[in-house]
């Protein structure tokens, strides 16, 4: 079998059926379906046991509502592809997306085949249509500076294909329980496995954007623990690049405050954490590395104002600022 497609499934009955149809008119592939409620309130259990019940490579499993984490351990569990793709169950799959990864996987033996998207909104707009059309085939220093860098390969698990012999090899799968950040930190234990990774860089996958979607969701309401789980993905990241090369060291600097640069906007919302410690050591870790700040702010989405301020005004002064500007 090419392909094990692991969906998890929370709350999406609007969207479901039309994500998994998407994954059957996949063509030239052979497929299985694994679909992993995690303990939904709406109609998507049904959904889920009415394919399984009409499709003979579709299962569905029911658990007690864990997050998107630990529903796909569930699904890694199961699988029997040679590849494996984690899919959305609000977002659709474009009808040759796991054909053209596939030959490309198989072609180049490559550990990971990622792809492009493009982002539709509830409204219908489209969006995020940069790409070349062109095929990558890159070792493992090229993937993680690539990955890194966010260079026609992002964050999100649901751009790509794993090798399913890699992932087993190397016992990787997600911290069970996480509800933000678990993509991240499932990928960069595999990018820094991968021998070979191979772009596709087309836009095959279409991600919903939807403003009450989990991910987009949960940090208003648990601000404390996102900024936790932000903090975990920053400590494995600099545990696995440990032993690669100073290259690829300093871009999981820049990476890292990408993503921190990010979290002090979220935070600005919430003025009771201004004095938080954790906000605190974020904005240490920033300074320790000004030079690396001064080379990539813009990556980092750093203006030179902003990059200016956050090097040398008192904290909550510039928390006050980033409130400002939230």
């Amino acid at each position: 079998m090419d392909v094990s497609v692991i969906i998890p499934v929370y709350n999406t009955e609007k969207y479901l059926a039309a994500c998994v149809e998407s994954v059957l008119q996949q063509t030239d592939v052979s497929i299985e379906i694994i679909l992993v409620d995690d303990g939904s309130t709406d109609a998507s259990p049904r959904i889920c046991d009415d394919y399984a019940q009409r499709y003979e490579n579709i299962r569905t499993v029911h658990i007690n509502n864990s997050g998107p984490a630990t529903a796909k351990n569930e699904g890694l569990c199961l699988a029997q592809g040679n590849y494996i793709a984690l899919t959305d169950s609000d977002d659709k799959m474009e009808p040759l997306m796991l054909s053209k990864m596939v030959t490309a996987g198989y072609k180049h033996n490559a550990d990971i085949v990622c792809c492009n998207y493009k982002q539709i909104d509830e409204q219908g707009v489209v969006s995020h249509l940069n790409y070349t059309n062109q095929l990558y085939v890159l070792n493992h220093e090229e993937g993680l500076i690539h990955f890194f860098s966010k260079d026609k390969i992002y964050s999100q698990c649901w751009t790509k294909l794993y090798k399913k012999q890699m992932l087993r090899d190397y016992h990787i799968e997600n911290d069970p329980g996480l509800r933000t950040d678990e993509d991240f930190i499932f990928n960069i234990r595999s990018f820094t496995k991968a021998e070979t990774t191979v772009i596709v860089d087309e836009p095959l996958y279409e991600y919903t954007h939807r403003k009450n979607s989990l991910a987009h969701a949960f940090f208003r309401d648990n601000i404390s623990q996102y900024i936790d789980n932000r903090n975990s993905r920053v400590q494995v990241t600099l545990k696995e690049v440990q032993n690669e090369t100073k290259i690829v060291k300093e871009w999981s600097i820049v990476h890292i405050m990408m993503y921190y640069n990010e979290l002090l906007g979220k935070v600005a919302l919430f003025p009771d954490y201004f004095f938080d410690k954790r906000i605190t050591n974020i904005i240490k870790f920033i300074r320790r590395n000004k030079q690396i700040l001064n080379k990539y702010y813009s990556y980092c989405g750093f203006s030179k104002i902003g990059k200016f301020l956050i090097l040398y005004l008192p904290n909550y002064i510039y928390m006050r600022y980033r409130k400002t500007k939230a």
